[in-house]
């Protein structure tokens, strides 16, 4: 709005009776197209292919965040598998770790999902406990052969209608870095199927499908569809082949089907999946495009002597609509947009959510690098300040986005919630440096948590609350990478065992969090303290060196030991064998021969009744 009376402003200077001409012509042409609404089908066409845009963007969108949790759920089981391989764990305790990991996202994914499984060392392993017939192939099934095929990287397996359910369910899967074992996850497409047809409901005239490039339809916002071939099938997509679309530079081609015009987008969710929507457009007959045509004539006419009068406000208004349509093709991700011009030194606010972030911009055009401090400071936690300013330092930001379109920052929020700040290039000079840009802000809370969640889960024994095996095995190679050093203990209870036989697992179960809580006692946060497996924990000390001191702190973790009471237990007291070996980077340069090394004093250790620790 402030542009369009700038333009007036400027018409003024030249002359009122320039000024009275311009608005006589603007009126006229007014009328007559206001005579007949029909001259709008050109708006019409424009607008249905922002809206297609628009309905392609968010169900891109909605789709990949859905599909996103599970396939980090295959990743996180795949590296905790190959984790316990590097280890020669048995195939038994692999299937425990998948046990436990389809537990685990039980909590965080709905119902749609159907547990983790795979294929190991040339065992099938199933974590809800199904055991297929003696007829199950794995290696036949698509879920195994797809996987292969993708080399590592997750493989989405064609839909198919399950056959007991009758839901239409998809697998994900990973090859291992062995080259054979293969871990993999089922999920019902109910909430796919529910998005498409939610988003089609949404908005008038759309068409929403999601199909892999051979023309499968895995979801339709007409939901008979799903499942047939899209080039034979669909009443208004089979007017074009998926390579047609991909072969469109912009990504949308216009069709027409029946009389009708449409508007088609795609956009590629994962390899060979596509997300596809399509918008209809009224076909114009001919007494329109004869009125078009001749009104056209009449305009190209009328403006052709103030062409070259207006010609510079013509660039910048064609400009603004480029700059325009790709705001509004991703404005509705973001909450806060706001276009920066670097060379003039100027902020205008394009969209806007919050009141007060917006209340505090409100008039506000000159000195963007001022603007932009004062309204991110009451908006942003206190915590966050410091690297948010940073990063939106506009002295530094053309340094920093030489190499690069987009840049991103994560930050809590003045209400603590999770957003993510992002500059996206707008224009460049000629010699590449930044003319404008845009300041985005969207929110991330929900997704942020989730992810946080789900990395806890996958770090984290259910029994005692500490690090399982593969999150601190992770941490630790982490510090060895580094050039750390420190100190690795190993320890477990003596005659553990004969505990679980005389007094019940529960009492095992007791000890062992007894324990557990001992290290967090002993120890401090920085230091990496995790549980092995079974009565088998290990403890990484960091900066530790001196080896007078370890034996003191480790004396003290024995003492809290022998302190345990548990009532069930009143013939013994729990008694634990310690291997501790240090972190030498000149002798010791990864995990596995440090892992040895301090296991040896384990065994030397045994062989001492009673508490006792040895240093290797």
């Amino acid at each position: 709005m402030r542009g369009f009376f700038k333009v007036f402003k400027w018409i003024s200077k030249i002359g009122v009776g320039y000024a009275i001409f311009l608005g006589v012509i603007l009126t006229v042409l007014t009328v007559i197209i206001a005579v007949d609404t029909n001259i709008g089908t050109g708006m019409a066409e424009n607008e249905a292919m922002k809206n297609a845009e628009l309905v392609a963007a968010e169900s891109e969108n909605i789709i990949d965040s859905y599909m996103q949790t599970c396939m980090e759920a295959v990743k996180l089981t795949s590296h905790g598998v190959e984790s316990l391989m590097s280890q020669s764990a048995s195939v038994k305790d692999i299937k425990s770790l998948i046990i436990m990991q389809t537990e685990n996202y039980a909590e965080v994914i709905d119902s749609n999902y159907t547990g983790l499984y795979g294929l190991i060392r040339g065992s099938y392993v199933d974590g809800v406990g199904w055991v297929p017939d003696k007829s199950y192939s794995p290696k036949s099934r698509p879920w195994y052969t797809d996987a292969v095929k993708a080399h590592g990287e997750v493989a989405l397996v064609s839909p198919y209608m399950d056959s007991q359910t009758k839901k239409v369910t998809m697998s994900m899967s990973k090859l291992l870095r062995d080259g054979q074992s293969v871990v993999s996850i089922d999920l019902n497409l109910d909430k796919v199927q529910e998005y498409t047809e939610t988003i089609a409901n949404n908005n008038k005239n759309a068409d929403v499908a999601v199909i892999t490039s051979d023309g499968t339809i895995v979801a339709d916002s007409v939901s008979s569809r799903t499942l047939n071939n899209i080039f034979g099938k669909s009443e208004l997509l089979h007017a074009y082949s998926i390579d047609d679309l991909t072969a469109e530079k912009e990504g949308f081609m216009k069709i027409r089907h029946k009389g009708k015009s449409y508007y088609a987008f795609y956009s590629e969710v994962y390899n060979d999946w596509y997300v596809i929507t399509s918008v209809c457009v009224d076909s114009m007959n001919n007494r329109q495009a004869t009125i078009y045509t001749v009104h056209m004539i009449a305009i190209i006419v009328i403006w052709a002597g103030l062409l070259a009068l207006f010609c510079d406000i013509g660039k910048k208004r064609h400009e603004a609509s480029k700059n325009y349509s790709q705001m509004y093709s991703i404005s509705g991700i973001y909450s806060t947009m706001d276009l920066i011009n670097l060379e003039e030194d100027t902020f205008q606010m394009v969209r806007c959510d919050g009141k007060e972030l917006r209340d505090s911009q409100e008039g506000m055009t000159v000195g963007a690098h001022r603007i932009m401090r004062e309204t991110m400071w009451s908006c942003t936690s206190e915590s966050s300040q410091n690297k948010l300013f940073t990063f939106i330092d506009l002295k530094t930001l053309d340094d920093r986005m030489q190499d690069t379109d987009t840049i991103s920052i994560e930050y809590l929020d003045n209400n603590n919630k999770w957003c993510r700040g992002r500059f996206t290039v707008v224009e460049r000079k000629r010699n590449k440096h930044l003319r404008s840009v845009l300041w985005m802000i969207e929110p991330i809370d929900k997704e942020k948590r989730e992810r946080e969640h789900l990395e806890w889960l996958s770090e984290t024994d259910r029994l005692t609350g500490i690090m399982n095996r593969g999150g601190g095995e992770a941490k630790i190679r982490q510090i060895i990478e580094t050039g750390g050093t420190g100190m690795l203990a190993i320890l477990d209870a003596d005659h553990f065992k004969s505990i679980n036989d005389t007094f019940g697992h529960q009492v095992g179960d007791e000890v062992i969090i007894a324990i557990a809580n001992c290290l967090k006692k002993s120890f401090r946060d920085v230091d990496v303290v995790m549980r092995l497996g079974g009565d088998e924990f290990a403890v990484f000390v960091n900066d530790m060196k001196d080896q007078n001191i370890a034996k003191q702190i480790i004396d003290r973790f024995i003492e809290r030991v022998h302190e345990i009471d548990i009532p069930q237990i009143t013939d013994r007291k729990i008694e634990v064998s310690v291997g501790a070996a240090f972190l030498d980077q000149t002798e010791i340069k990864d995990f596995e021969s440090l892992y040895k090394k301090a296991d040896s004093g384990v065994y030397r250790s045994k062989k001492i009744e009673g508490s006792f620790v040895t240093f290797v």
